[in-house]
């Protein structure tokens, strides 16, 4: 019974089969034909299309590359050709041309795919420049406001070039230098055409010289019989003095070395000597003697020579043998210096009426930047006999400095007071007292110290400095105050007056020390004359 039903189930399995193989083959006896039909068609199709192609121009392509061939089936040689508008070259074998290509003299860059390089190409490390029309650029070219130098080769130029005579300079990126340019350590001027300045140039209202090599000069220069002086930042000095090699030189509104003789600036006369520069000390002409400041200012007034002798120069700054002057002596009763430090300030107008009330002298050493804020009042301290001190441009610690900053702090200072008065500083006092062997050579002056420091800075108290100064006041003290301080300021209005009625004669550091018969020195300095 098993046997029969696997037979039968067998026989069941085959007719559909069959069934199934009988519809495969007839499906595909309907259908198959049609594919191969379409397939054929596309074919035939596609053929006609490229045999209609190559009756047209058309480009061909290769492993050496590509070409471009005509309805006939000629290739363009030795020629640029136009193709949908863009130009393409063809070497004589008829393929496109790419790279570098020379045409008639002219060169060309064609990219990889044969169109015309332009604008900037960088090539094995130089950069070349391609016109609109491809061409390569040589000479000056403007792109994006900026010139560039292309050699004849083409490639960008960089550095130093000449070109028509003229030197140029260009950047490490070939943009062409103008105005101020540092190379190596020495200044250039190129102007708005790029070329380097030669001789005099004007820029910013300032004069400036440009050797043969365009180098910038500064320092001294001549031309025919005049001599100028080049500032360090190169520009010709004009209308100003100008120290060199210890010696103090003015320069009219033209930059020309003052001639020889008498010369007024700022209502102070000076007078030139031969060589050009100011003189100082004693002075004769003919029979008459005169008597230049150590800033070459002629003195008028009272004098007193470094042994303490004292002359009197008449306003014309003549010499008047005949004079005689009252000078503070030991013979008339112990003296104190009053110093005041930090100044001129707003406080200082009322200790100077205080002096005078009192006939009386102090020694105000003063800030450079401040002289300019308060004019007035320091052309009042000279008018009184007061002594003008120095104490430094803006209170830096001169010791930690080197000569040329200590020189810079108290020049500068000077300089202020040049300008204002006529006359520099006669002495210094460093900033809190230091002061090293560096300050000492450079200040140029004697250096002022003090013996009664009445702190008055730190406590700010009227009183306690009062006390202090009387409680151990003696004869030669100098006394160490500061005038831009209120109680300080008040203080002085008690103690001026006091000290006078006590018999002391309040005198400046310099007369002071004349009198006591201690001739100062520059670079020594000096706490007390007792």
């Amino acid at each position: 019974m098993s046997v029969k039903r696997k037979s039968k189930r067998r026989r069941q399995v085959e007719v559909v089969f069959s069934v199934f193989l009988i519809i495969a083959i007839v499906l595909a006896i309907l259908i198959v034909p049609r594919y191969v039909t379409a397939a054929v068609k596309s074919y035939q199709k596609t053929m006609k299309l490229q045999e209609a192609a190559l009756k047209e121009d058309h480009w061909v392509y290769s492993e050496k590359g590509r070409r471009y061939v005509y309805a006939d089936g000629t290739s363009p040689r030795n020629k640029w050709l136009a193709v949908d508008q863009v130009n393409y070259h063809f070497n004589s074998d008829g393929y496109m041309d790419t790279g570098w290509l020379q045409d008639k003299g002219t060169r060309y860059y064609l990219k990889p795919d044969g169109t015309i390089q332009t604008g900037w190409l960088n090539d094995q490390n130089s950069w070349y420049y391609f016109n609109g029309d491809g061409t390569m650029a040589s000479g000056w070219i403007l792109d994006q406001d900026t010139y560039y130098f292309l050699k004849d080769d083409g490639t960008m130029a960089t550095g130093w070039i000449e070109d028509n005579g003229k030197h140029y300079y260009l950047s490490e990126n070939g943009a062409m230098a103008t105005g101020w340019l540092e190379l190596n350590g020495n200044n250039y001027y190129f102007d708005d055409s790029g070329a380097m300045a030669t001789g005099w140039i004007t820029v910013d209202d300032k004069t400036y010289f440009l050797r043969d090599d365009g180098v910038m000069t500064i320092g001294w220069i001549t031309e025919g019989d005049q001599k100028y002086f080049m500032n360090a930042d190169g520009s010709k000095a004009v209308s100003t003095w100008i120290e060199s090699e210890g010696k103090r030189y003015y320069f009219d509104e033209n930059g020309s070395l003052k001639p020889s003789g008498w010369l007024e600036t700022n209502n102070t006369w000076y007078y030139i000597q031969e060589d050009g520069s100011a003189a100082t000390g004693w002075l004769q002409l003919g029979k008459q003697w005169y008597y230049l400041k150590n800033d070459g200012s002629m003195a008028t007034g009272w004098i007193t020579d470094e042994n303490g002798k004292a002359y009197f120069m008449k306003d014309n700054g003549v010499w008047d043998p005949n004079a005689k002057k009252e000078t503070p002596s030991a013979g008339g009763g112990p003296m104190v210096a009053l110093t005041f430090d930090d100044g001129p300030g707003k406080y200082t107008d009322g200790i100077l009426t205080v002096l005078q009330q009192n006939n009386a002298k102090a020694t105000f050493f003063m800030l450079g930047k401040l002289i300019p804020k308060y004019p007035e009042t320091v052309k009042r301290m000279k008018a009184l006999g007061c002594e003008l001190g120095n104490h430094s441009y803006d209170h830096s610690d001169l010791s930690k400095m080197d000569a040329a900053g200590v020189s810079s702090q108290i020049n500068t200072t000077n300089q202020a007071l040049v300008d204002l008065v006529g006359e520099g500083a006669s002495c210094v006092r460093p900033p809190y007292g230091a002061f090293n062997p560096t300050v000492r050579s450079a200040a140029g002056a004697p250096l002022i110290l003090w013996s009664i420091d009445t702190l008055d800075w730190k406590t700010r108290d009227t009183q306690t400095t009062i006390d202090t100064v009387l409680n151990n006041v003696k004869d030669g003290d100098i006394v160490l105050m500061h005038d831009i301080h209120e109680p300080s300021a008040k203080a002085a209005e008690t103690l001026i007056p006091a000290l006078r009625e006590m018999g002391y004669q309040l005198v400046t550091v310099s007369e002071l020390a004349a009198a006591k018969g201690i001739p100062l020195e520059n670079g020594k300095a000096y706490g007390e004359f007792h």
